[in-house]
């Protein structure tokens, strides 16, 4: 008789929690200014060209002086001069935090803290953070991200239109 009453209360339990974890799984899908200045950060330092699809139109569609161009250029010829290959200039990102300083419906200003370690490789990084290897440094950047085509996008903070 004990087992048949704890049947019911475990499915019913079991249920819940699955369809709680289907609404926190949508619910985290959603885009926000913070998420937009975290993706476009860690993009950044990892030198990836795919930053392009966080950066607003301003800037990402001018061909002219194209920001990312640009920068992964400037930061290639840096590794050059001091003789490294560009994926010693990697960075990887830890303990991101952010902070919305203000906000409305179609822009944002957001604070980004985190720890940054070397990112040679994937690997390199998660190492060097488990053994207490390398140096780490410290982000403390503020963003300005606006809303473009219902997503959000990095305008200032990392590069601006007078940086390119």
């Amino acid at each position: 008789m004990n087992q048949d009453t704890k049947r019911p209360v475990f499915i019913t339990v079991f249920l819940l929690s699955f369809f709680l974890q289907i609404i926190f799984v949508f619910a985290d899908m959603r885009d926000t200014p913070g998420k937009a200045a975290v993706a476009f950060a860690k993009m950044y330092y990892q030198l990836d060209s795919a930053m392009v699809t966080r950066l607003c139109d301003e800037l990402a569609l001018d061909d002219e002086n194209n920001a990312v161009i640009s920068y992964l250029q400037n930061t290639a010829a840096m590794a050059m001069e001091q003789g490294y290959p560009v994926s010693y200039m990697k960075s990887t990102l830890f303990n991101v935090k952010t902070h919305t300083i203000k906000s409305n419906s179609n822009s944002a200003e957001i604070r980004i803290t985190a720890d940054m370690k070397k990112g040679i490789n994937p690997l390199f990084a998660y190492v060097g953070k488990l053994f207490c290897i390398g140096k780490t440094k410290t982000l403390d950047q503020t963003v300005n991200v606006i809303k473009e085509g219902g997503k959000w996008k990095v305008c200032e903070g990392f590069f601006s239109v007078s940086e390119s």
